[in-house]
């Protein structure tokens, strides 16, 4: 299997300044235009000033570009987390990760809100699964988040609450950095996370890493998966 191809950016240009949580500035086609940032987290590691961006041309909206990836040093780096739920599916559709389940709703519904994905195995049990995209990696280490996120710990309290109603319940972290060996969470950054992630995972809820990187050609090729160590 060689990868999920993702659709090549219409254009590239070069990072000038992140304006908001959705916003920056970067240059492209030799004049400063405004590129939306999907990606909710920081990324101060990779949304530095002079860093090589690529992105879609926008049809609507205050951005005229929507930004898809970063070259950070010699790797190419995915931040366009629209798209991590149908990485997720396509990893278990070709039974990378979860074998033996399949994807058979994508946003499902629960309580009074959504999960990412619903899966079902052969015998019919059913799994809410909830995906994370990981871009921060130090000395071989993945770390999420990388911005204090309340939401992901809501998210981690309602994969219990899944439990409770008799599904399975899931987490994936999708890993978009060559070098990272393990994932981790950021205990130092956003502790609260970190709790509730441990939390879950003691009550039940199955966390897994998958890494995967993207090439020049916009191949995203599977890598492995990457052990999950809890604080």
């Amino acid at each position: 299997m060689t990868g999920l191809n993702i659709r090549p950016p219409d254009v590239e240009g070069v990072f000038v300044r992140r304006i908001n949580r959705f916003m920056g500035v970067a240059v492209i086609n030799g004049e400063e235009s405004l590129i939306h940032i999907h990606d909710p987290g920081r990324l101060g590691e990779l949304l530095r000033p002079g860093i090589r961006v690529y992105a879609y041309v926008k049809s609507e909206g205050k951005a005229r570009y929507y930004l898809t990836a970063v070259r950070a040093g010699d790797e190419l780096v995915l931040v366009n987390s629209a798209i991590h739920n149908h990485v997720a599916s396509w990893l278990i559709d070709n039974g990378l990760l979860l074998k033996g389940y399949r994807v058979v709703r994508r946003e499902p519904r629960f309580l009074d809100g959504r999960f990412d994905l619903l899966l079902r195995r052969m015998d019919g049990v059913e799994a809410m699964v909830e995906v994370k995209g990981v871009t921060l990696e130090v000395n071989g280490v993945a770390k999420f988040p990388d911005a204090p996120t309340s939401r992901g710990a809501r998210h981690m309290a309602r994969l219990i609450d899944a439990l409770r109603a008799g599904f399975e319940a899931h987490v994936v972290f999708l890993v978009f950095r060559r070098g990272a060996r393990v994932l981790r969470p950021n205990t130092e950054l956003d502790p609260r996370f970190a709790n509730a992630l441990k939390k879950a995972v003691e009550s039940g809820v199955k966390a897994w890493a998958y890494r995967l990187t993207l090439g020049d050609d916009w191949m995203l090729k599977p890598e492995c998966e990457l052990p999950v160590e809890l604080p």
